[in-house]
């Protein structure tokens, strides 16, 4: 089901100001809470629309990237079936997704003191462990060895893993207390360390290249920095500060999924705090000749 329109979500113009979305989102908020619509389910979809066009249309930069380029400079997160939580086979090797504990049953199970999960006594307990990678690993996929107590096992982490995400290998934490019994699963969680000049925004790559003012006006070529190496990127004359370029197949892969988002490189101007005096002189004949209309 393809999204709505932000702006037709919260029923504002594209020219909308802040004062009229925050304004327009308040109204949504407190007719469409939870709270106010217990067990209402159109409510609730409604409720998380509008909060989710809310945290676009509010940010300056989320909301220059939607209007530039819609919802797909927004960046989803989650698996390729858009349910991050759930399994798959990869490289043979059984994947459950957690974002923090270990599920319902686990939550059960420390209630109850059964340590491993409200399985019973006869499953193992279930390890944790941490596995850190690089930005770029995060987004092509790679095979890390993991050591738990002694025992070292070659995790295969998917491109497109996020930070803070688990993985769960079913079987591979502890003994079975019984005879018979299963062995308890292994929680593996994926720290990412930060690039020095990109960021992820679900399948977006984010970066930012500044320009003198000079080339903003006449156009240029620029070097952008990117997961797959330095791609040569055309800014054409009169770009404007804050203008945002987008790089298809330069971002990053959904878990599960080949196909790659954009990057998306924003254009920071260069002003010059000090000009020589041809410089001076030629600016003002430029100023001049505006104020003449010869470049209205």
């Amino acid at each position: 089901m393809s999204k709505r329109d932000y702006y037709e979500v919260l029923g504002v113009s594209k020219g909308a100001s802040d004062d009229e979305i925050k304004k327009a989102f308040r109204k949504l908020a407190i007719k469409y809470h939870p709270d106010k619509n217990p067990g209402d389910k159109e409510a609730e979809e409604k409720f998380k629309e509008a909060n989710e066009a809310y945290s676009v249309l509010n940010d300056k930069q989320k909301r220059a990237r939607y209007d530039q380029f819609g919802h797909a400079g927004m960046g989803g997160a989650g698996s390729a079936s858009g349910n991050p939580f759930e399994g798959f086979n990869y490289g043979g090797q059984s994947f459950n997704f957690d974002f923090g504990g270990g599920g319902f049953e686990d939550i059960l199970g420390s209630l109850f003191g059964m340590g491993g999960g409200f399985r019973g006594a006869r499953r193992g307990r279930d390890y944790r462990t941490t596995c850190t990678i690089d930005f770029n690993e995060a987004i092509f996929g790679v095979t890390k060895k993991v050591s738990i107590d002694g025992k070292e096992i070659s995790l295969k982490i998917p491109a497109g893993i996020y930070d803070g995400q688990s993985i769960r290998l079913n079987g591979r934490g502890g003994p079975a207390p019984q005879e018979g019994g299963q062995r308890g699963d292994l929680y593996v969680e994926i720290r990412v360390r930060a690039h020095k000049t990109l960021t992820r925004e679900g399948n977006l790559i984010l970066s930012e290249v500044t320009i003198p003012m000079v080339d903003a006006v006449l156009g240029t070529e620029v070097d952008v920095e990117t997961v797959d190496g330095t791609v040569t990127m055309k800014v054409p004359a009169g770009t404007q500060p804050g203008t945002n370029f987008k790089l298809n197949g330069h971002g990053a892969p959904r878990v599960g999924s080949e196909e790659r988002g954009p990057q998306i490189v924003t254009i920071n101007i260069e002003i010059p705090k000090k000009l020589s005096k041809k410089q001076k002189d030629l600016m003002e004949q430029f100023r001049d000749s505006k104020k003449r209309g010869l470049f209205a």
